[in-house]
């Protein structure tokens, strides 16, 4: 046996090597940028197809990459919950039809392709699911036509079945290499700055990049003069503006205000907000003034705490009641490298870094009710997160009626991802936590999303180097123009129609794709987390669309 031949059947009896070291080779090759262009995680596909292509067995089971998907979409739901309901508040309704749109527009021009070539509609169905890159939808093909066949075990039933995949295997890498492409071209064609998109996307998803910053006021204003801070807050005079202590008028002893203080001519006011709000609004209270409370060596202490008790995770500020309990206030909160606009609507999440300003003998007790052990925020909880999962996979495998008495099911990309959005959403339910903290979330995310794109590159490899050699370039140019052009009209429409920020438009994009590989290369570009919520808010729909689209065009 020669050193290649040795070295195949070494991987063929060791699956986890096979796995790793697609991973690892894989990564190595998404770091290595050409003219500014890389691969990112998405060349641990492509790394699988080559494996793949290299034997027939040479491949991982499924349970691989399906666990990888189940990890991944459910991470990114758990984590995008919030905004996702938030979204809709603004444009992600909006954001949904246009997206029926576009991908009607994709089976329509499946099917005139087809027609125009003359190819099979098995072929033609299998060839849009494999262009959108959709699993579930190719599942739910093959699925009809094991039913319409009276003998499954046939050749001729054989090929039959073969068909669908056939075209899913031969469309399905350009289905994602050319998203990533066009992704690529707009980033250089419209000189994308993420950090300047950041501030746009802030406005749709809440997310900002910009720090917090404070001030101190002299309080001449007389109609503020006699009302107290929950007043002023609710009528929204001084928009999202925090008042983090207060100096009254002819006092030195600095106090931490809370929303019964009532503001008096001549108190002194640090205020704490975003610049631009600052800037606007701090004129309407009084004037500046250069005595800084926060540098005063006085009772009133600071301190940045993290997140780790169970028992106010999913919280909101508001319910948690520092003020009324220790006569504290949190400032700022920090998520990730992400400072977040306080609110006292705002949930807080393990993990959060907060500001507390308090009396310095309370700082101690404040700490311990908000847990700040960075070692606690390391453990996950696996009975939160194998519930969530458990009823995702329930609702996945839930049939789902289609007129003509045929079925869908959303799988398990789907359905453990409306689920986990619910769940983001709510938080905690009692006891139970659902949320994670982002260390967490991003490491299982990560991990989900390697395993599934090892798993379906080494997976489809095979089929696409054999199938390649029978149907030609015929099936792969059909699919490069249905991705190409769903592609491009999905990013012309969101961001020469609807401005929508590149990070955001990546997001929306790759969930018209279904397609982890997409998001992941928008997240390597931008770290803002905005991909992750634009995918999320059209994922559902898209999932949905493309299964009946693709019953559709089996039919035509």
């Amino acid at each position: 046996m020669n050193l290649y031949d040795a070295t195949i059947q070494l991987l063929l009896d060791n699956k986890p090597l096979l796995l790793f070291l697609v991973i690892a080779i894989g990564y190595f090759i998404g770091r290595i940028k050409v003219m500014g262009f890389s691969f990112g995680v998405a060349a641990v596909l492509f790394v699988g197809l080559a494996f793949g292509a290299l034997h027939p067995d040479m491949a991982l089971p499924d349970m691989v990459y399906i666990l990888g998907l189940v990890l991944f979409v459910y991470t990114i739901g758990l984590r995008s919950g919030a905004s996702f309901f938030a979204s809709f508040k603004k444009s992600g309704l909006r954001d949904n039809l246009v997206v029926m749109g576009i991908l009607v527009f994709s089976a329509i021009l499946t099917i005139l392709l087809g027609h125009c070539m003359g190819v099979k509609s098995t072929l033609t169905a299998g060839l849009f699911c494999g262009s959108l890159t959709n699993t579930p939808a190719l599942a739910s093909v093959v699925d009809i036509l094991k039913h319409s066949i009276s003998d499954p075990a046939s050749t001729e039933a054989r090929n039959l079945l073969a068909e669908p995949v056939v075209g899913y295997s031969l469309s399905y890498p350009i289905g994602v290499m050319g998203v990533i492409f066009l992704f690529q071209l707009g980033i250089r064609f419209w000189k994308i700055d993420f950090k300047k998109e950041a501030a746009t996307t802030a406005d749709i998803t809440g997310i900002s990049t910009e720090e917090l910053v404070h001030v101190n006021v002299f309080v001449t204003q007389s109609r503020y003069i006699g009302r107290t801070l929950r007043e002023i807050g609710e009528s929204g005079e001084i928009g999202e503006i925090l008042v983090s202590r207060r100096l009254p008028y002819g006092s030195n002893e600095i106090e931490v205000p809370g929303p019964s203080t009532i503001i008096k001519s001549g108190d002194i006011l640090t205020l704490v907000g975003w610049h631009a709000d600052l800037e606007r609004y701090q004129s309407q209270l009084g004037i500046p003034t250069g005595r800084d409370l926060a540098l005063d060596g006085s009772s009133v202490g600071v301190r940045r705490i993290f997140v780790s008790n169970k028992a106010v995770v999913g919280k909101s500020i508001r319910e948690l009641q520092l003020h009324q309990k220790f006569h504290a206030i949190i400032t700022r909160i920090r998520r990730g490298d992400v400072d977040l606009p306080r609110s006292p609507d705002l949930t807080l999440e393990a993990g959060d870094r907060v500001r507390i300003v308090a009396p310095k003998e309370q700082m101690k007790e404040v700490s311990q009710f908000l847990g700040d052990s960075y070692q606690r925020l390391s453990e996950v909880d696996y009975i939160s997160i194998s519930i969530g999962i458990v009823l995702g996979l329930l609702l996945g495998m839930l049939p789902v009626p289609l007129p003509g008495g045929s079925t869908f099911r959303l799988g398990f990309a789907a359905g453990p991802l409306i689920v986990a959005l619910i769940l983001g959403k709510l938080g905690r339910s009692g006891r139970i936590v659902w949320v994670m903290s982002l260390n967490a979330n991003l490491t299982l995310r990560q991990m989900g999303a390697v395993f599934f794109l090892a798993g379906i590159g080494l997976k489809a490899g095979y089929s696409f180097y054999s199938t390649f050699q029978t149907a030609g370039f015929q099936l792969i140019a059909m699919g490069a123009i249905v991705t190409l052009a769903t592609s491009l009209l999905g990013i012309l429409i969101f961001r020469l129609v609807f401005k929508m920020p590149f990070n955001l438009l990546m997001g929306v994009m790759s969930a018209v794709h279904t397609q982890p590989a997409c998001l992941a290369f928008a997240n390597e570009k931008d770290d803002s987390g905005a991909a992750n919520i634009g995918y999320a808010t059209v994922f559902p729909t898209a999932m949905v669309m493309k299964i009946l689209l693709a019953q559709v065009i089996l039919g035509w």
